[in-house]
C-alpha cells in the first residue's frame, strides 16, 4: 500500500514538474519571439542610432574648436576615439595619432601609455594582432602607472581572446591563446576593487575559463545589473551571458542574450559585434532561414562600414551557407507561388467559364420569365374574356329561356283562342287576330326592353364608355333604361354579332338603314372609323388586371 502511494506521490510530482518546465520553455519562447520583433524594428532603425552617435561625435569636436590647452584636446580626442573604437577605426587611428602627438610632445608618459594601450587596443579589434602585440610586448609592464595596469591587461585580453576568435581555440595555437588569456584574466581581475563595473566581468572571464560556468553565470549577471541597456558595456555582458547560457545548455537563454546583445549594439551604434553573427548562425539552425539572412547581411555590413577585416572573414565563412539555403527557400516559395499562381488562374478561368454559362442560363431562365410573364398575362386576359364570355351566355341564356318561355306561353294561349274560336265559328275574328299589326308592334318592343335590360345588366357602363368614343357633343343618354336604334347596333357589334345581315333581321331595319346607322355614329367618333369598332369591344363589365 506505502509503495503504491510512493509512486502515486512521484508520478504527480514529475508531471508537475514535467508541466511548469514546458511552460516555463514555452514562455522563454514567447518573449524571444517578442524580442526578435522588437530587434527587427532596431535593424530598421539603425540609421537613427548612427545620426545620434554622429551628433555626439560632432558635438565633442566641435570642443576641440573652442580650446588651445594640450590637456582638454587629450582628453577629448580620447573620448572622440573610445566612440570611435566599436564604430569606425579609420577615424578613430586619426585621432589616436593626434594623441600620440600631443604626449609626445609633452613628453607625458600618463597620456603616452593610455595612448598605446587604446591604440593596442583598436588594432586588435581590427585584426591587426602583429602590431598590437608589438605595442604591448615594447611595453615594460613595471613602468607603467599603476592606474594603467589594468588596461595593460585588459589590452592583451582583448588580443588574445580575438586571436582564439579568429583561430579557433580546438588547435595548438588556440590553446596556446588560451593559456596567455587565462593569466591576463586573472592580472586584470587581481588589479581591481570589488566596486569596480569591470569588477564582476574579469572573474567571470576568470572562472569561465577555467571550467567554472555556474559561478560564471552568478559573476555576469552581477556585471549586467550595474550596465545600462543601450550601451556597448551592456552588449558585451549580454554576449558573454549568451556564450555561458550555451555552454549550460540554455539555448533559449541563449538566444535571448544575444538579443539583448545585438540590440544594445543597434542602440549604442557599434558597429564592431558578433552577437547579431552569431544570433543569424542560432536561428540558421532552427531553421528561420530569413531572419538569419537578414541578420547576417546586416553583421556584414556593420563589419565593412566598421573595416574589422577579421570579422569579415568570420561571417565569410557562414555567409554563403546561409546565402545559399536562403536563396533555396526563395526559390522554392517561388516555385510554389508560380505554381499557386498558375492554379489560382486555372481557377479563374474555370470560374470565368463557369460564369459566364451561369449569365446565359440566367438570360435564358429571365428570357423564359418574361415570356412566361407574357403568357400568364396572355392567359389573363383571356380568362377575363372567357369569364366575360360566360357571365354573357348565362345572362342570355337566361334572357332567351325566359323569352322562349314567355312565347311559348304566348303561342299557348292565341293557340287555344284560336281554337276556341274556330270551334265557335268566329273565323272572322281569328283572321283580325293574324293581321293585328299591333300585337306585332307590342311584341318587338318588348323584346328590345328584355335584350337591353339584359345587355345593360351585362355592360352596365357601356353607354358611358361609349360616349367617351365620340365628341362632347354628340354624347348619347339612356331614356327610361332603354337603347335607341344606334346604341342597340354597337350593342349587338359589342356582343359579337357583327353580321350586318343578322343585326337588319334582328332589329327589323333594312341593310341600308343599318349601314347608315354605324357611318352616322362613326362620323360622331374621336377615333379613327377603322379603330373605333375595336374599341367598342374593349367595352366591357370585367375589367383585366
Amino acid at each position: 500500500m506505502i509503495h503504491q502511494l510512493g509512486k502515486r506521490f512521484f508520478f504527480i510530482i514529475f508531471t508537475v514538474l514535467l508541466f511548469t518546465s514546458c511552460k516555463e520553455e514555452q514562455t522563454k519562447i514567447s518573449t524571444n519571439v517578442k524580442l526578435l520583433q522588437t530587434l527587427d524594428k532596431k535593424i530598421k532603425e539603425k540609421k537613427i542610432y548612427e545620426n545620434n552617435k554622429k551628433k555626439t561625435i560632432k558635438k565633442l569636436k566641435n570642443e576641440l574648436l573652442n580650446t588651445t590647452n594640450d590637456s582638454i584636446i587629450y582628453s577629448i580626442n580620447y573620448q572622440i576615439v573610445e566612440h570611435y573604437l566599436g564604430y569606425q577605426c579609420d577615424s578613430a587611428y586619426f585621432y589616436s595619432d593626434k594623441n600620440k602627438e600631443i604626449a609626445i610632445k609633452n613628453n607625458n608618459k600618463q597620456w603616452l601609455y593610455t595612448n598605446l594601450l587604446q591604440r593596442s587596443v583598436l588594432l586588435s579589434t581590427t585584426g591587426l594582432f602583429v602590431e598590437s602585440k608589438a605595442i604591448l610586448d615594447d611595453i615594460d609592464p613595471h613602468s607603467i602607472p599603476k592606474n594603467l595596469y589594468f588596461s595593460y591587461n585588459s589590452a592583451y585580453e582583448c588580443l588574445y581572446s580575438n586571436l582564439i576568435d579568429y583561430t579557433g581555440d580546438d588547435n595548438i595555437y588556440g590553446k596556446k591563446y588560451r593559456d596567455e588569456l587565462a593569466v591576463y584574466y586573472h592580472s586584470a581581475y587581481m588589479s581591481m576593487k570589488e566596486n569596480d563595473p569591470f569588477y564582476y566581468l574579469f572573474l567571470s572571464h576568470k572562472n569561465r575559463i577555467n571550467g567554472n560556468w555556474k559561478v560564471a553565470n552568478e559573476n555576469i549577471d552581477k556585471f549586467l545589473n550595474v550596465t545600462k541597456p543601450g550601451t556597448r558595456l551592456h552588449a558585451i555582458g549580454s554576449f558573454c551571458k549568451a556564450v555561458i547560457e550555451q555552454k549550460l545548455g540554455n539555448i533559449s537563454s541563449q538566444e535571448k542574450y544575444l538579443i539583448y546583445s545585438a540590440i544594445s549594439d543597434i542602440e549604442s551604434s557599434t558597429k564592431e559585434n558578433r552577437s547579431l553573427q552569431e544570433l543569424a548562425n542560432v536561428l540558421f539552425k532552427q531553421g528561420d532561414t530569413e531572419r538569419a539572412y537578414t541578420y547576417i547581411q546586416s553583421a556584414l555590413e556593420d563589419a565593412n562600414f566598421y573595416n574589422a577585416r577579421f570579422r569579415n572573414i568570420q561571417i565569410g565563412k557562414v555567409q554563403p551557407i546561409i546565402e545559399e539555403t536562403y536563396l533555396n527557400t526563395i526559390n522554392t516559395q517561388n516555385k510554389k507561388l508560380w505554381t499557386s499562381v498558375f492554379l489560382i488562374s486555372v481557377l479563374l478561368l474555370g470560374l470565368s467559364v463557369t460564369l459566364y454559362f451561369i449569365y446565359k442560363h440566367l438570360k435564358t431562365i429571365k428570357s423564359s420569365r418574361n415570356e412566361l410573364s407574357k403568357i400568364n398575362t396572355d392567359l389573363n386576359t383571356l380568362n377575363a374574356k372567357l369569364d366575360e364570355a360566360n357571365h354573357i351566355k348565362e345572362e342570355y341564356v337566361a334572357f332567351f329561356i325566359n323569352q322562349c318561355s314567355s312565347y311559348l306561353e304566348k303561342f299557348d294561349r292565341y293557340k287555344k283562342l284560336i281554337s276556341n274560336r274556330i270551334s265557335s265559328g268566329q273565323l272572322q275574328k281569328v283572321s283580325e287576330m293574324l293581321n293585328n299589326k299591333k300585337n306585332d308592334e307590342m311584341d318587338l318592343n318588348e323584346l328590345y326592353q328584355n335584350f337591353d335590360r339584359a345587355f345593360l345588366k351585362i355592360y352596365p357602363n357601356f353607354v358611358e364608355e361609349f360616349n367617351k368614343l365620340l365628341r362632347p357633343e354628340e354624347k348619347y343618354e339612356l331614356s327610361f333604361g332603354k337603347l335607341n336604334t344606334e346604341l342597340r347596333i354597337f350593342a349587338l357589334i359589342r356582343l359579337g354579332i357583327n353580321d350586318t345581315q343578322q343585326i337588319s333581321d334582328f332589329l327589323r331595319y333594312s341593310l341600308r338603314t343599318i349601314y347608315n346607322y354605324r357611318s352616322r355614329v362613326k362620323a360622331k367618333s374621336v377615333v379613327n372609323n377603322d379603330q373605333f369598332e375595336i374599341e367598342i369591344m374593349h367595352i366591357g363589365s370585367i375589367s383585366v388586371h
